[in-house]
């Protein structure tokens, strides 16, 4: 017994000056009353955006060693509370690059392309509108069949900044004032190049 004190006491010495190691999240920039609740965990980014408005929001996490044991995994609950029907979700990473497409739920229903640019941009494309959330990955731990994104090319201490960017679909009011005006220009052309013929 007196030989194992002082291997236990070498033990938990170590174990007390061995920092821990684990994925944080640093902070999120939003514009407007875009709320982010992060849920990071080991080897995990996750979080969810209430998204207000239109604005895009950045996110920021330092990547460290444990993190990187398994493949690093992205899930993620987007959620519509704009009001408007949006037709695209842009995910780009200023590190790093998307590894495993994983899956994406919608709460409207409809169809959506993932496709990647770079391997650092994720443009997901919805055939119908979306009013409501679209979860990224198994985010509510609940969706089944749901499936994690991964990410790679991180190493241990590097801060990946990740933007969400919204597309939505214009208002009825916008498509009118945007034909009103591109019917005022298609005018002006006609009456220029009537004034042009010579008579």
């Amino acid at each position: 017994m007196k030989q194992l004190l002082p291997l236990v006491a070498l033990l938990g010495a170590t174990l007390v000056s061995s920092p821990a190691s684990a994925l944080s999240f640093e902070g999120a920039i939003s514009q407007g009353a875009t709320a982010v609740t992060p849920y990071v965990d080991t080897g995990l980014i996750s979080f969810d955006i209430d998204f207000a408005n239109t604005s895009s929001v950045s996110l920021d996490f330092r990547i460290d060693e444990e993190d990187l044991l398994q493949p690093l995994s992205l899930s993620a609950v987007l959620r519509n509370l704009t009001g408007l029907g949006l037709n695209s979700y842009t995910l780009s990473l200023d590190k790093g690059a998307f590894g495993t497409i994983g899956s994406v739920t919608r709460q409207f229903g409809g169809t959506t392309q993932v496709t990647l640019s770079g391997n650092q941009v994720a443009q997901l494309n919805f055939n119908v509108p979306e009013y409501l959330d679209i979860e990224l990955g198994n985010a509510l731990g609940t969706t089944s069949g749901a499936f994690n994104w991964t990410l790679t090319g991180l190493q241990a201490g590097d801060r990946v900044s990740l933007t969400v960017s919204v597309g939505a679909v214009p208002e009825p009011e916008t498509i009118a004032l945007m034909l009103a005006g591109l019917g005022v220009v298609g005018a002006r052309r006609l009456q220029r190049g009537k004034g042009d013929q010579p008579g």
